[in-house]
């Protein structure tokens, strides 16, 4: 079995050194344009020959407003533990402050001011959102807005932990500050080593989760929210959660049988969806294309890629909110949410996912 997580053996130049960071490699190898390290500036010395996992990297402007200062992150890991879910994170950059890093607490939340919350689990296939804990005596189980501000010079780890995952999931879909989305393998193992510390830069360890028994005490249902479909017709339907939209797009409509090309029919689906993100869209909007498992996976995939690289042009020029961005990829036979072996399980499986953060916390 392939190794889960996305690793970098990390050796790092002395001042002056020609020598290539292996890290900034191992990102651009992720597919991401950005180097982590570049942005934030140096890496502590005691970080040298760590083994640092890093599952996505993502990168916004502060207070979600394009004149603020850039932020760039990486999902390290999402870890199975006993009672709940364990995610780490990092983040850093010139706009990374205590307002800017992540929406303010709303006055509707379960959490405190000056908490790290904003850090959720997106189960696609199953339609719910995973939410950070709060423990018996009211504090957020997450990091504090201030810990992973405490230096815009260097990237600050965060964590949070969330309620336990279904046990049939072994990738999930995390949703960071105002909406940044990645995916990301579920793993059993935590990073190590761990450090007693609430305010910890990348490569000096990793900071130390609650006790089993304050994990326990979290009412773990509170957390849980469905992505209840509040709206469904034959050419989309849209489920919503308090600060989450998806939108799932019927490629029947879309596009022709094993074609990639919009249809005349996909405008009004299209025109819709781009009105619903110029209105309450903030941040990264992800374009997910699937496919039913006719047909080899080869060709599946690419479809799904096209199809979703399709849909990202069109929605680039019908939204008008200014600040949008767009990504796009195919999971090609991956995540059915339908029955495989029947007609109507087939068409539920063909679809375009359209996912943004509505900053409704």
């Amino acid at each position: 079995m392939d190794n889960l997580w996305e690793t970098s053996e990390r050796t790092w130049p002395t001042k002056g050194s020609n020598v290539a960071n292996p890290w900034r490699r191992r990102v651009a190898a992720c597919g991401v344009a950005i180097s982590l390290v570049a942005a934030v500036g140096a890496i502590p010395a005691s970080a040298a020959n760590e083994t640092i996992p890093i599952a996505g990297t993502f990168v916004y402007s502060g207070y979600q407003t394009p004149t603020s200062g850039q932020i760039h992150g990486a999902i390290h890991a999402v870890v199975r533990i006993p009672g709940g879910t364990a995610v780490f994170y990092s983040v850093g950059g010139p706009g990374d402050s205590p307002g800017g890093v992540m929406p303010t607490v709303g006055l509707s939340t379960p959490f405190r001011v000056g908490s790290a919350w904003a850090v959720g689990i997106v189960d696609q296939q199953g339609l719910k959102f995973y939410q950070p804990m709060v423990d018996s005596s009211g504090n957020c189980m997450c990091s504090t807005v201030s810990d992973i501000s405490a230096s815009p010079t260097s990237l600050n780890v965060g964590w949070a932990v969330l309620p336990p995952l279904p046990p049939r999931l072994t990738k999930v879909t995390v949703d960071f500050g105002f909406g940044n989305q990645v995916d990301v393998p579920v793993t059993n193992q935590l990073p190590q080593p761990t450090v007693n510390s609430s305010t910890v830069t990348l490569g000096n360890g990793w900071p130390k989760l609650p006790s089993r028994q304050t994990i326990s005490s979290a009412k773990t249902a509170t957390f849980i929210r469905s992505l209840v479909s509040n709206s469904g017709n034959t050419d989309a339907t849209t489920h919503r959660s308090a600060n989450h939209e998806a939108i799932a797009l019927n490629t029947d409509v879309l596009f022709a049988i094993d074609k990639a090309a919009l249809t005349p029919r996909a405008h009004a689906a299209l025109k819709q969806a781009a009105a619903q993100i110029s209105a309450k869209g903030q941040g990264v909007v992800s374009i997910v294309g699937y496919t039913d498992s006719v047909g080899t996976s080869e060709h599946n995939q690419t479809l799904s890629e096209e199809r979703a690289q399709s849909v990202l042009a069109a929605l680039k020029r019908l939204v008008t909110k200014p600040g949008i961005t767009f990504t796009a990829s195919g999971k090609g036979e991956q995540d059915p949410v339908g029955d495989n072996t029947t007609t109507q399980g087939r068409q539920l499986n063909r679809r375009v996912t359209v996912s943004f953060g509505t900053g409704e916390k």
